[in-house]
């Protein structure tokens, strides 16, 4: 029998007296000025309802984690956080491919050593086989070989996350460590350049190839850019998204890449189909499934439209024509803007098209895929519409 009041004030609760129910209340919420401890462990979410959501849940589960000998729990001043009782939680957010692979035992030995786990940096990456990729960076806190202390190791990779049966999990991915004295070698020097790392590691290109082209930088924050390349005729030819690591260096995310058609395959004079090469089909068939999608090819342009290019984006597939582009993805493409308001436009078969007067841009969606046409021309809700019609009905 302790005092409830001393024990419940002494954790930052506050304790009243209900005098009609003759019953002590205790509210743990955590006071005006009290310290609360920015790691709390989380059980196994009951719903992750996006990739992100499941990445944030995994390393929260690895922050209270730690798979320690008795000596280097002893060396490191006794219990730390619980255990290997969280390992358990973080291995169900992978897939059961992945785990039929990769036994419990296994996973659990991979963190051998490892104290804690933090999450530092979350972006997402491009697409690979209709599968969600993340960059993701690490501080750990390990023993490191026999000596009986703790240090700080940063670590960096890629996750592949896939909406499966069980809901989205983790289908891959790995941790490879920095090296801090990189900085202090100068092994590689270029690294520490996201233009030239862009260059390299975005066009797979030699520095002395690259330097003929034009760039123009476009910082998101201090560790995320993406270095916008033009040739000589100040066309945009790709842009490459690249993100700084702890160490100093700059790692390649994500690459916007173009595929040209020289062929003119012939006109459509927004009466007749347009006509595609069996070239252009296999290419835009192959293009679609970097990002699990069956692409639609819109069979009626605006004027004398032909395929000219197939330009893969971050998270969407984008056919341009002379008049008009179509944008094709497995995720919603609307961009909703302040004050705009949608028509929806339903058509004979009952498909619902929304047209956005604003961006001039009409969306829609069909057998899981999601479409938004577009133009820089004076193309309108008309002509729009007339392709869409001819992509859904055709």
């Amino acid at each position: 029998m302790i005092p409830i009041r001393w024990v419940a004030e002494a954790l930052g609760a506050e304790v009243k007296w209900d005098e009609e129910n003759r019953a002590v209340m205790v509210d743990t919420k955590t006071p005006s000025g009290h310290y609360e401890h920015p790691y709390r462990y989380p059980r196994q979410l009951q719903e992750i309802t996006s990739p992100e959501m499941l990445l944030q849940a995994y390393f929260a589960s690895l922050a209270y984690a730690n798979n320690l000998s008795p000596e280097q729990t002893g060396a490191a001043g006794g219990t730390l956080g619980m255990g290997q009782e969280p390992y358990h939680t973080a291995y169900r957010y992978w897939s059961a491919e992945w785990q039929a692979e990769h036994p419990f035992e296994e996973f659990l030995e991979s963190w051998s050593g490892t104290a804690h786990v933090e999450l530092l940096k979350l972006y997402e990456a491009e697409m690979q086989d209709g599968q969600v990729r993340f960059f993701v960076e690490t501080k750990h806190l390990e023993f490191a070989g026999h000596k009986r202390q703790l240090g700080a190791y940063y670590y960096a990779g890629f996750f592949t996350v896939a909406l499966t049966e069980d809901g989205w999990r983790m289908t891959d991915g790995s941790l490879e460590p920095q090296n801090l004295a990189w900085a202090l070698g100068g092994h590689q020097p270029w690294l520490a350049d996201p233009v030239d790392v862009a260059i390299v590691q975005g066009l797979g290109r030699p520095l002395d190839e690259g330097s003929a082209l034009q760039s123009r930088l476009k910082w998101h924050a201090d560790d995320h850019i993406t270095v916008v390349f033009a040739d000589n005729t100040g066309s945009r030819e790709t842009a490459v998204e690249a993100v700084r690591l702890t160490e100093g260096t700059w790692r390649v995310i994500a690459v916007e890449k173009s595929f040209l058609f020289s062929e003119y395959a012939g006109q459509s004079g927004g009466k007749v189909a347009i006509r595609y090469s069996d070239e252009q089909k296999e290419a835009v068939l192959e293009a679609g499934r970097k990002y699990g999608i069956e692409p639609l090819l819109p069979a009626k342009g605006v004027a004398d439209d032909y395929l000219m290019e197939i330009r893969f984006t971050k998270h969407s597939l984008k056919l341009v024509y002379p008049h008009f582009s179509v944008e094709q993805s497995d995720r919603n493409l609307v961009q909703t803007v302040p004050g705009e308001t949608a028509e929806t436009i339903v058509l004979p078969g009952g498909q619902k098209l929304q047209w956005f007067p604003e961006q001039r841009t009409l969306t829609f969606q069909t057998g899981g895929v999601h479409v938004a046409l577009g133009s820089a021309k004076s193309a309108g809700k008309e002509e729009f519409v007339k392709i869409a019609r001819s992509m859904i009905e055709e």
